[in-house]
């Protein structure tokens, strides 16, 4: 019987090594082209899908940390990218497209509105008081841009 099988295994090699004809030569039948029209799903559209419907460009995107302090105004629009608490200190960090100069002073005016005090203010960081607790927030331009940096 093992003879029998290792006899057959010798002739199927012998059969399927003695095919010499490679895909390109002569006798080779020509492929059938075929047209392909639309998918099935050509069709679909979230024209008049509810739930499909983008997203408000002057909202934030992304969820903020829960103890993020609810009384510190967020830039709009902008997307949340980072948070953390490296020691005691926690901060969160957002992009914008919006320039650095408009960020600043719309931040400067949302944080005073919001009864946060000014303390100080280099070109990179301002820092706001209010009630014994203190904020800071960095910028950073970037090339698209603006960082923004809470830290609490």
């Amino acid at each position: 019987m093992r003879l029998w099988g290792i006899a057959l295994l010798g002739l199927l090699v012998m059969v399927a090594c003695g095919r010499n004809k490679s895909p390109g030569s002569d006798d080779s039948k020509p492929l059938e082209t075929v047209e392909v029209g639309e998918g099935p799903e050509a069709g679909f559209t979230t024209a008049n899908d509810e739930f499909a419907a983008p997203r408000s460009t002057q909202e934030m995107a992304g969820i903020l940390p829960s103890d993020f302090p609810s009384d510190v105004p967020v830039f709009s629009p902008s997307s949340l990218v980072d948070f953390g608490s490296p020691g005691a200190e926690r901060f969160v960090e957002l992009d914008t497209s919006a320039p650095i100069k408009g960020v600043r002073a719309s931040l400067e005016s949302q944080l005073s509105n919001a009864g946060w005090n000014s303390s100080g203010s280099t070109d990179e960081a301002m820092v706001f008081v209010k009630a014994g607790r203190g904020l800071k927030v960095i910028l950073k331009d970037l090339s698209a841009g603006t960082r923004i940096r809470y830290v609490y």
